[in-house]
């Protein structure tokens, strides 16, 4: 493949929680599992916020880093399980946002946390097919806001934003392969009325995990084979499934990486569980830093269930236009601290009806 990622973006929400204010109100688990999980702090959404506004945020940051005329983009895939709307497209706010053409392709993806990776694999296959010379890919979730309070899924659900220009002109990092895995299985969902995502398995053990491994190890065998690839030499970055800090360790002892290659790429205790930003977000710090000729291996899992594994090598065009700004460090650093009441506040945990009388009804 010719195709790959010209520019980049991502947004992370400034507002943060420690887990440790989380406990302090609900003392459901015993905290010596947050070192073992790797949790430490999330992101607190503002009432501001959600998977459409983080979503135009990073792909802004997207365009404007490419220095390509807009008018250039001829499909938009906008991936997400936590989309603002039930039955709009979140796809046609964003192009309007963004001030793209009304003649593109766009339309939402959503397959649990794969749902990013899979709007990269679609802008990259639009784009080889001809069909366009660039596509804009996003992949952002909200899922503090979508899981209930007193659930451990409070400790790690988040929220975050990953948006990729996706071209065959003026690429930075090639799409050299990429691979999916996919079948029926319960484990989180949300039914049609449910306000929740529900936990099909448990929070601890095996349960927590359950399809991980059958799903992102296959996906990611079938890529490293087809590509020739030995993933404990060839790779400099790897980016694996990382709804807690455990996953990626299972996945990449599975896989045969380098374990701290793996714990380079884990970003679980500074911002939780973004959801179909989670192995982009990553992929993001990577490209901040890296250098021409490196390769990244990327995996995401998305409930349903199912795994993307995609293969990424760095170019020469990598060094003449990388950002000075809006890095992945510098937003996971610029952070404030909440308190659970203001972050159940913010993240609309209390529900009050559409219309009031008063403050006082």
């Amino acid at each position: 493949m010719k195709s790959g990622i010209v520019s980049y973006g991502t947004a992370i929400p400034r507002h943060r929680i420690d887990v440790h204010e989380i406990w302090k109100v609900w003392e459901n688990v015993t905290p010596d599992i947050f070192d073992k999980m790797s949790f430490v702090e999330r992101a607190v959404l503002m009432p501001n916020e959600d998977a459409l506004t983080l979503g135009v945020a990073a792909a802004e940051l997207a365009l404007d880093r490419s220095g390509i005329d807009r008018g250039a983009v001829g499909a938009l895939f906008f991936g997400t399980c936590t989309n603002p709307f039930d039955t709009k497209a979140t796809a046609t706010v964003a192009q309007d946002a963004l001030g793209l053409r009304p003649d593109l392709f766009s339309y939402d993806l959503q397959f649990g946390g794969k749902s990013g990776t899979s709007a990269v694999i679609s802008a990259v296959a639009y784009v080889e097919a001809g069909f366009a010379d660039y596509a804009l890919a996003i992949g952002a979730d909200t899922l503090n806001r979508h899981f209930p309070p007193g659930t451990q899924m409070e400790y790690s659900a988040s929220a975050g934003a990953f948006a990729c220009l996706v071209g065959r002109e003026g690429v930075i990092a090639e799409l050299e392969g990429f691979g999916s895995w996919a079948s029926d299985l319960s484990d989180y969902h949300r039914v049609e009325g449910d306000r929740y995502i529900q936990l099909g398995g448990g929070w601890l053990g095996y349960v927590s995990n359950w399809g991980l491994l059958e799903h992102a190890v296959p996906a990611g065998k079938a890529l490293l084979e087809r590509l020739g690839l030995d993933p404990a030499s060839d790779f400099d970055a790897v980016v694996l499934p990382q709804a807690t800090g455990v996953q990626p360790m299972m996945v990449g002892g599975s896989l045969g990486f380098d374990v701290v290659t793996v714990m380079n790429s884990v970003l679980t205790s500074s911002i939780g569980d973004c959801g179909s930003a989670g192995a982009l977000i990553p992929l993001a710090q990577f490209l901040d830093y890296a250098d021409e000729g490196q390769r990244a291996f990327v995996c995401s899992y998305g409930y349903g269930a199912g795994s993307d594994a995609l293969c990424f090598r760095t170019t020469a065009a990598l060094d003449g236009r990388r950002p000075s700004s809006g890095l992945v460090g510098f937003q996971l650093e610029d952070k404030t601290l909440v308190d659970y009441a203001h972050a159940s506040k913010y993240e609309f945990k209390y529900l009050r009806p559409a219309t009031l009388v008063s403050n006082y009804l």
